[in-house]
Protein backbone atom coordinates (compact mmCIF):
# COMPACT_ATOMS: atom_id res chain seq x y z
CA UNK A 1 0.00 0.00 0.00
CA UNK A 2 1.53 3.17 -0.98
CA UNK A 3 2.47 5.67 1.81
CA UNK A 4 -0.44 7.98 0.78
CA UNK A 5 -2.80 5.81 1.45
CA UNK A 6 -4.65 5.05 4.32
CA UNK A 7 -6.66 2.05 5.19
CA UNK A 8 -10.82 1.81 5.65
CA UNK A 9 -9.88 2.35 9.73
CA UNK A 10 -7.39 4.98 9.18
CA UNK A 11 -9.92 6.80 7.10
CA UNK A 12 -12.85 6.55 9.70
CA UNK A 13 -10.57 8.12 12.33
CA UNK A 14 -8.98 10.96 10.64
CA UNK A 15 -12.30 12.03 9.29
CA UNK A 16 -13.78 11.47 12.61
CA UNK A 17 -11.03 13.58 14.17
CA UNK A 18 -11.44 15.93 11.33
CA UNK A 19 -15.00 16.51 11.70
CA UNK A 20 -15.29 16.76 15.73
CA UNK A 21 -12.24 19.63 15.29
CA UNK A 22 -13.61 21.46 12.59
CA UNK A 23 -16.82 21.98 14.13
CA UNK A 24 -15.09 22.94 17.27
CA UNK A 25 -12.37 25.36 15.88
CA UNK A 26 -15.42 26.57 14.19
CA UNK A 27 -17.32 27.40 17.14
CA UNK A 28 -14.30 29.35 18.89
CA UNK A 29 -13.66 31.59 16.27
CA UNK A 30 -16.88 32.61 15.08
CA UNK A 31 -16.14 34.99 18.53
CA UNK A 32 -13.25 37.07 16.57
CA UNK A 33 -15.04 36.86 13.88
CA UNK A 34 -18.45 38.38 14.89
CA UNK A 35 -17.39 40.13 17.61
CA UNK A 36 -17.24 43.44 15.07
CA UNK A 37 -20.92 43.33 14.89
CA UNK A 38 -22.10 43.25 18.67
CA UNK A 39 -19.20 44.32 20.73
CA UNK A 40 -20.88 47.27 21.01
CA UNK A 41 -23.93 45.74 22.51
CA UNK A 42 -21.86 44.12 25.83
CA UNK A 43 -19.48 46.79 25.78
CA UNK A 44 -21.34 50.60 25.20
CA UNK A 45 -19.10 53.25 24.32
CA UNK A 46 -18.06 55.70 22.07
CA UNK A 47 -14.72 55.30 21.11
CA UNK A 48 -14.97 52.30 18.49
CA UNK A 49 -11.23 51.26 19.23
CA UNK A 50 -11.74 51.33 22.88
CA UNK A 51 -14.83 49.15 22.20
CA UNK A 52 -12.78 46.71 19.89
CA UNK A 53 -10.24 46.57 22.84
CA UNK A 54 -13.08 45.42 25.37
CA UNK A 55 -14.01 43.21 23.61
CA UNK A 56 -10.92 41.41 22.63
CA UNK A 57 -10.24 41.16 26.49
CA UNK A 58 -12.64 38.97 26.68
CA UNK A 59 -11.72 36.98 23.36
CA UNK A 60 -8.28 36.76 25.13
CA UNK A 61 -9.47 35.36 28.14
CA UNK A 62 -10.83 32.87 26.64
CA UNK A 63 -7.23 32.00 25.58
CA UNK A 64 -5.96 32.24 28.97
CA UNK A 65 -8.56 29.62 30.12
CA UNK A 66 -6.80 27.26 27.49
CA UNK A 67 -3.74 26.56 29.49
CA UNK A 68 -5.51 25.77 32.22
CA UNK A 69 -8.08 23.54 30.47
CA UNK A 70 -5.13 22.00 28.94
CA UNK A 71 -3.55 20.88 32.47
CA UNK A 72 -6.88 19.37 33.55
CA UNK A 73 -8.18 17.83 30.48
CA UNK A 74 -4.55 16.27 29.40
CA UNK A 75 -3.94 15.13 33.16
CA UNK A 76 -7.18 13.38 32.67
CA UNK A 77 -5.98 12.08 29.19
CA UNK A 78 -2.95 10.47 30.71
CA UNK A 79 -4.70 9.08 33.44
CA UNK A 80 -7.87 7.86 31.82
CA UNK A 81 -7.52 8.19 28.35
CA UNK A 82 -7.96 10.33 24.75
CA UNK A 83 -10.77 9.22 24.35
CA UNK A 84 -12.63 10.60 27.76
CA UNK A 85 -11.24 14.56 26.71
CA UNK A 86 -12.43 14.55 22.51
CA UNK A 87 -16.10 13.77 24.20
CA UNK A 88 -16.33 15.78 27.16
CA UNK A 89 -14.74 18.91 25.73
CA UNK A 90 -17.21 18.55 22.71
CA UNK A 91 -20.12 18.84 24.99
CA UNK A 92 -18.95 21.97 26.44
CA UNK A 93 -18.45 23.51 23.61
CA UNK A 94 -21.97 23.18 22.50
CA UNK A 95 -23.24 24.47 25.47
CA UNK A 96 -20.92 27.60 25.53
CA UNK A 97 -22.13 28.23 21.88
CA UNK A 98 -25.95 28.02 22.41
CA UNK A 99 -25.22 30.04 25.67
CA UNK A 100 -23.73 33.16 23.70
CA UNK A 101 -26.14 32.44 21.09
CA UNK A 102 -29.05 33.65 23.45
CA UNK A 103 -27.23 35.74 25.90
CA UNK A 104 -29.06 38.60 26.55
CA UNK A 105 -27.15 41.91 26.08
CA UNK A 106 -25.97 45.25 28.30
CA UNK A 107 -29.46 47.00 27.37
CA UNK A 108 -30.96 44.22 28.96
CA UNK A 109 -29.72 43.33 31.99
CA UNK A 110 -26.67 45.74 32.74
CA UNK A 111 -23.54 44.58 33.66
CA UNK A 112 -24.28 41.17 34.11
CA UNK A 113 -24.41 40.74 30.27
CA UNK A 114 -20.38 40.98 29.41
CA UNK A 115 -19.89 38.98 32.86
CA UNK A 116 -21.67 35.94 31.13
CA UNK A 117 -20.04 36.48 27.93
CA UNK A 118 -16.91 36.29 29.31
CA UNK A 119 -17.71 32.92 31.67
CA UNK A 120 -19.02 31.56 28.63
CA UNK A 121 -15.73 32.07 26.91
CA UNK A 122 -13.77 30.62 29.32
CA UNK A 123 -15.90 27.23 29.44
CA UNK A 124 -15.07 27.90 25.30
CA UNK A 125 -11.36 28.38 26.32
CA UNK A 126 -10.92 25.25 28.91
CA UNK A 127 -12.51 23.02 26.46
CA UNK A 128 -10.70 23.62 23.67
CA UNK A 129 -7.67 24.07 25.42
CA UNK A 130 -8.05 19.94 26.18
CA UNK A 131 -9.87 18.92 22.35
CA UNK A 132 -7.17 20.07 19.82
CA UNK A 133 -4.22 18.66 22.09
CA UNK A 134 -6.21 15.66 22.18
CA UNK A 135 -6.93 15.37 18.60
CA UNK A 136 -2.94 16.03 17.57
CA UNK A 137 -2.49 13.08 20.43
CA UNK A 138 -4.87 10.41 19.42
CA UNK A 139 -3.68 11.11 15.35
CA UNK A 140 0.02 10.54 16.32
CA UNK A 141 -0.81 7.45 17.92
CA UNK A 142 -2.95 6.02 15.91
CA UNK A 143 -1.90 6.25 12.50
CA UNK A 144 1.88 6.88 13.58
CA UNK A 145 3.60 5.71 10.04
CA UNK A 146 1.52 7.82 7.92
CA UNK A 147 1.71 11.01 10.61
CA UNK A 148 2.04 13.39 7.60
CA UNK A 149 -0.90 12.39 5.36
CA UNK A 150 -3.14 11.85 8.46
CA UNK A 151 -1.95 15.09 9.96
CA UNK A 152 -2.72 17.02 6.74
CA UNK A 153 -6.36 15.35 6.44
CA UNK A 154 -6.95 15.96 9.99
CA UNK A 155 -5.67 19.99 9.92
CA UNK A 156 -7.82 20.26 6.89
CA UNK A 157 -10.46 19.54 8.52
CA UNK A 158 -9.87 21.60 11.17
CA UNK A 159 -9.07 24.81 9.36
CA UNK A 160 -12.54 24.01 7.02
CA UNK A 161 -14.14 25.09 10.32
CA UNK A 162 -12.44 28.59 9.85
CA UNK A 163 -14.19 28.35 6.48
CA UNK A 164 -17.17 27.10 7.57
CA UNK A 165 -17.23 30.37 9.86
CA UNK A 166 -16.28 32.08 6.78
CA UNK A 167 -19.03 30.70 4.25
CA UNK A 168 -21.45 31.59 7.17
CA UNK A 169 -20.39 34.90 7.70
CA UNK A 170 -20.59 36.12 3.82
CA UNK A 171 -24.60 34.43 3.96
CA UNK A 172 -25.32 36.37 6.34
CA UNK A 173 -23.76 39.45 5.24
CA UNK A 174 -25.31 38.96 1.66
CA UNK A 175 -29.03 38.17 3.26
CA UNK A 176 -29.02 40.70 6.35
CA UNK A 177 -28.20 44.32 6.32
CA UNK A 178 -25.42 45.12 8.48
CA UNK A 179 -28.42 46.81 11.05
CA UNK A 180 -29.42 43.46 11.31
CA UNK A 181 -26.41 41.66 11.77
CA UNK A 182 -26.09 43.73 14.56
CA UNK A 183 -29.05 43.32 16.05
CA UNK A 184 -29.99 39.66 15.71
CA UNK A 185 -27.92 38.21 13.18
CA UNK A 186 -24.42 38.03 15.05
CA UNK A 187 -26.13 35.26 17.00
CA UNK A 188 -27.33 32.85 14.01
CA UNK A 189 -23.56 31.46 14.03
CA UNK A 190 -23.32 30.74 17.77
CA UNK A 191 -26.68 28.71 17.71
CA UNK A 192 -25.69 26.89 14.21
CA UNK A 193 -22.28 25.88 15.88
CA UNK A 194 -23.75 24.60 19.28
CA UNK A 195 -26.26 22.29 17.20
CA UNK A 196 -23.52 21.18 14.83
CA UNK A 197 -21.58 19.92 18.57
CA UNK A 198 -24.48 17.38 19.27
CA UNK A 199 -23.16 16.20 15.77
CA UNK A 200 -20.12 16.12 16.54
CA UNK A 201 -20.57 14.64 19.98
CA UNK A 202 -22.24 10.93 18.40
CA UNK A 203 -19.56 10.95 16.07
CA UNK A 204 -16.85 10.99 18.59
CA UNK A 205 -18.54 8.10 20.90
CA UNK A 206 -17.56 5.65 17.82
CA UNK A 207 -13.93 6.17 18.58
CA UNK A 208 -12.01 3.70 20.56
CA UNK A 209 -9.00 4.32 22.62
CA UNK A 210 -5.42 4.59 21.26
CA UNK A 211 -3.61 1.42 21.49
CA UNK A 212 -0.68 3.58 22.55
CA UNK A 213 -2.38 4.29 26.15
CA UNK A 214 -3.97 1.14 26.74
CA UNK A 215 -0.10 -0.19 26.90
CA UNK A 216 0.91 2.48 29.48
CA UNK A 217 1.02 1.23 32.34
CA UNK A 218 3.95 3.16 34.66
CA UNK A 219 1.82 6.91 34.35
CA UNK A 220 3.36 9.73 36.67
CA UNK A 221 0.53 10.44 39.45
CA UNK A 222 0.98 14.30 38.54
CA UNK A 223 1.92 14.33 35.01
CA UNK A 224 2.43 17.80 34.68
CA UNK A 225 4.89 17.77 37.70
CA UNK A 226 6.85 14.80 35.48
CA UNK A 227 6.68 17.06 32.71
CA UNK A 228 8.59 19.78 34.04
CA UNK A 229 10.53 18.55 36.01
CA UNK A 230 12.12 15.99 33.43
CA UNK A 231 11.14 17.42 30.08
CA UNK A 232 11.18 21.15 30.62
CA UNK A 233 13.58 22.19 27.65
CA UNK A 234 11.24 20.18 25.33
CA UNK A 235 8.44 21.87 26.83
CA UNK A 236 10.21 25.34 26.05
CA UNK A 237 10.93 24.41 22.31
CA UNK A 238 7.45 23.29 21.93
CA UNK A 239 6.12 25.90 23.25
CA UNK A 240 7.96 28.66 21.12
CA UNK A 241 7.53 26.57 17.97
CA UNK A 242 3.42 27.19 18.62
CA UNK A 243 4.35 30.77 17.65
CA UNK A 244 4.37 31.08 14.29
CA UNK A 245 1.13 28.91 13.35
CA UNK A 246 -0.62 30.92 17.04
CA UNK A 247 0.35 34.35 15.24
CA UNK A 248 -0.73 33.29 11.84
CA UNK A 249 -4.20 31.63 13.06
CA UNK A 250 -5.11 35.15 14.86
CA UNK A 251 -3.47 37.67 12.69
CA UNK A 252 -4.88 36.19 9.39
CA UNK A 253 -8.30 34.74 10.01
CA UNK A 254 -9.76 35.61 13.65
CA UNK A 255 -9.02 39.16 13.84
CA UNK A 256 -8.42 40.07 9.99
CA UNK A 257 -12.14 40.69 9.40
CA UNK A 258 -11.94 43.60 12.06
CA UNK A 259 -8.78 44.83 11.09
CA UNK A 260 -10.04 45.37 7.60
CA UNK A 261 -13.16 46.94 8.39
CA UNK A 262 -12.55 48.95 11.55
CA UNK A 263 -8.83 50.06 10.93
CA UNK A 264 -8.67 50.27 7.19
CA UNK A 265 -11.93 50.82 6.50
CA UNK A 266 -12.82 47.81 3.92
CA UNK A 267 -16.15 47.14 3.31
CA UNK A 268 -18.17 44.00 4.77
CA UNK A 269 -18.75 42.36 1.23
CA UNK A 270 -15.32 42.94 0.35
CA UNK A 271 -13.82 41.41 3.43
CA UNK A 272 -16.28 38.42 2.87
CA UNK A 273 -15.58 37.20 -0.32
CA UNK A 274 -11.49 37.66 0.58
CA UNK A 275 -11.16 35.83 3.65
CA UNK A 276 -13.76 32.82 1.63
CA UNK A 277 -10.65 33.13 -1.18
CA UNK A 278 -7.58 32.81 1.82
CA UNK A 279 -9.56 30.20 3.22
CA UNK A 280 -9.85 27.98 0.15
CA UNK A 281 -5.91 28.65 -0.38
CA UNK A 282 -5.23 27.58 3.22
CA UNK A 283 -6.85 24.55 3.55
CA UNK A 284 -5.34 23.14 -0.20
CA UNK A 285 -2.02 24.47 1.15
CA UNK A 286 -2.66 22.46 4.60
CA UNK A 287 -2.85 18.89 2.88
CA UNK A 288 -0.34 19.32 0.20
CA UNK A 289 2.26 20.46 3.07
CA UNK A 290 1.09 17.05 4.50
CA UNK A 291 1.51 15.03 1.55
CA UNK A 292 5.34 16.97 1.57
CA UNK A 293 5.52 15.63 5.26
CA UNK A 294 5.08 12.50 4.57
CA UNK A 295 8.50 12.02 2.48
CA UNK A 296 10.20 14.81 4.45
CA UNK A 297 11.69 15.61 7.47
CA UNK A 298 8.99 18.12 9.26
CA UNK A 299 11.47 20.18 11.23
CA UNK A 300 13.79 21.14 7.78
CA UNK A 301 9.79 22.01 6.30
CA UNK A 302 9.32 24.71 9.29
CA UNK A 303 12.79 26.42 8.77
CA UNK A 304 12.07 26.66 5.21
CA UNK A 305 8.69 28.05 6.18
CA UNK A 306 10.54 30.55 8.86
CA UNK A 307 12.86 31.88 5.64
CA UNK A 308 9.84 32.52 3.35
CA UNK A 309 7.92 34.37 6.06
CA UNK A 310 10.60 36.55 6.37
CA UNK A 311 10.20 38.14 2.77
CA UNK A 312 6.65 37.36 2.29
CA UNK A 313 4.79 38.74 5.39
CA UNK A 314 6.87 42.32 4.51
CA UNK A 315 5.21 42.01 1.28
CA UNK A 316 1.82 41.11 1.95
CA UNK A 317 1.58 44.10 4.12
CA UNK A 318 3.06 46.15 1.44
CA UNK A 319 0.26 44.41 -1.04
CA UNK A 320 -2.16 45.67 1.64
CA UNK A 321 -0.53 49.62 1.25
CA UNK A 322 -1.20 49.35 -2.27
CA UNK A 323 -4.79 47.72 -2.14
CA UNK A 324 -3.96 44.30 -3.15
CA UNK A 325 -5.89 42.80 -0.20
CA UNK A 326 -6.73 39.55 -1.84
CA UNK A 327 -3.31 39.17 -2.89
CA UNK A 328 -1.68 39.82 0.55
CA UNK A 329 -4.26 37.78 2.44
CA UNK A 330 -3.64 35.03 -0.28
CA UNK A 331 -0.08 34.69 1.06
CA UNK A 332 -0.52 35.35 4.37
CA UNK A 333 -3.25 32.46 4.56
CA UNK A 334 -1.05 30.16 2.37
CA UNK A 335 1.99 30.61 4.88
CA UNK A 336 -0.71 29.78 7.92
CA UNK A 337 -1.41 26.84 6.26
CA UNK A 338 2.21 25.36 6.39
CA UNK A 339 2.47 26.19 9.89
CA UNK A 340 -0.97 24.76 10.98
CA UNK A 341 0.03 21.42 9.54
CA UNK A 342 3.86 21.20 10.52
CA UNK A 343 3.58 22.52 14.13
CA UNK A 344 0.77 19.86 15.61
CA UNK A 345 3.23 17.11 14.04
CA UNK A 346 6.44 18.07 15.66
CA UNK A 347 5.09 19.07 19.03
CA UNK A 348 3.10 15.30 19.26
CA UNK A 349 6.41 13.59 18.35
CA UNK A 350 8.65 15.02 21.18
CA UNK A 351 7.10 13.61 24.58
CA UNK A 352 7.29 10.35 26.05
CA UNK A 353 3.76 8.30 25.68
CA UNK A 354 2.88 8.52 29.50
CA UNK A 355 3.09 12.29 29.58
CA UNK A 356 2.45 13.03 25.56
CA UNK A 357 -0.79 15.07 26.07
CA UNK A 358 -0.11 17.06 28.81
CA UNK A 359 3.24 17.95 26.71
CA UNK A 360 1.30 18.71 23.47
CA UNK A 361 -1.39 20.48 25.78
CA UNK A 362 0.66 22.59 27.36
CA UNK A 363 2.96 23.54 24.66
CA UNK A 364 0.05 24.26 22.42
CA UNK A 365 -1.47 26.04 24.46
CA UNK A 366 0.98 28.30 26.43
CA UNK A 367 1.91 28.94 22.72
CA UNK A 368 -1.49 30.15 21.84
CA UNK A 369 -2.14 32.70 24.83
CA UNK A 370 1.24 34.03 24.49
CA UNK A 371 1.54 34.72 20.79
CA UNK A 372 -2.01 34.32 19.04
CA UNK A 373 -4.61 35.38 22.16
CA UNK A 374 -2.57 38.74 23.09
CA UNK A 375 -2.25 39.30 19.04
CA UNK A 376 -5.43 41.42 18.63
CA UNK A 377 -5.06 43.79 21.81
CA UNK A 378 -0.90 44.58 20.83
CA UNK A 379 -1.83 45.20 17.60
CA UNK A 380 -5.01 47.34 18.15
CA UNK A 381 -3.24 49.32 21.31
CA UNK A 382 0.12 49.90 19.09
CA UNK A 383 -1.94 51.15 16.38
CA UNK A 384 -4.02 53.80 18.61
CA UNK A 385 -1.04 54.83 20.13
CA UNK A 386 -0.10 55.99 16.66
CA UNK A 387 1.98 53.21 14.84
CA UNK A 388 1.51 52.33 11.44
CA UNK A 389 -1.38 50.29 10.26
CA UNK A 390 0.17 48.44 7.75
CA UNK A 391 3.40 47.76 9.22
CA UNK A 392 2.52 46.85 12.72
CA UNK A 393 0.74 43.46 12.00
CA UNK A 394 3.95 42.80 9.98
CA UNK A 395 6.60 43.34 12.75
CA UNK A 396 4.12 41.17 15.10
CA UNK A 397 4.32 38.43 12.82
CA UNK A 398 8.08 38.62 12.31
CA UNK A 399 8.68 39.03 16.57
CA UNK A 400 6.86 35.29 16.32
CA UNK A 401 9.06 34.30 13.47
CA UNK A 402 11.63 34.84 15.67
CA UNK A 403 10.53 33.14 18.36
CA UNK A 404 9.76 30.25 16.73
CA UNK A 405 12.90 30.28 14.81
CA UNK A 406 15.11 29.75 17.77
CA UNK A 407 12.52 27.64 20.00
CA UNK A 408 13.23 25.23 16.65
CA UNK A 409 16.98 25.22 17.74
CA UNK A 410 16.12 23.16 20.57
CA UNK A 411 13.70 20.66 19.73
CA UNK A 412 14.93 17.34 20.37
CA UNK A 413 15.35 15.32 16.98
CA UNK A 414 16.13 11.93 18.59
CA UNK A 415 12.90 12.18 20.46
CA UNK A 416 11.08 13.46 17.16
CA UNK A 417 12.41 10.40 14.65
CA UNK A 418 11.94 7.75 17.46
CA UNK A 419 8.27 8.80 17.86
Amino acid sequence: MSIYSLNPQERKIVTLAAIGGMLEFYDFVVYGIFSVYFAHQFFPGTNALIVILESYLVFVLGYIARPIGGVIFSHIGDEYGRKKVLITTIVLMGISSLGIGFLPVYAQIGIVAPLLLLILRLIQGLALGGELPSTYVYISETIAKKRGVAFGITMTGVNAGLLLGMLINHALNSLLTTEQLTNFGWRIPFIIGGFICIISYRIRKTLHETAVFQRIHDKPKLPLVYLLRNHFLPFLAGTGTVALMASTVVVTIVFMPTYLKEMLKLDSQTISYSMMAVMFFNVIAIYLTGLIAQRHEPVVMLRILLLLCCFLIPLSYFLFYHNYFIYGLTILGLLEGGATMLTPYIISSIFESRIRLTGVALCYNVGFTLFGGLAPLIITHSIKSGFNVYLTPSVYLLAAVLVCAIALAFVPYKQLLKN
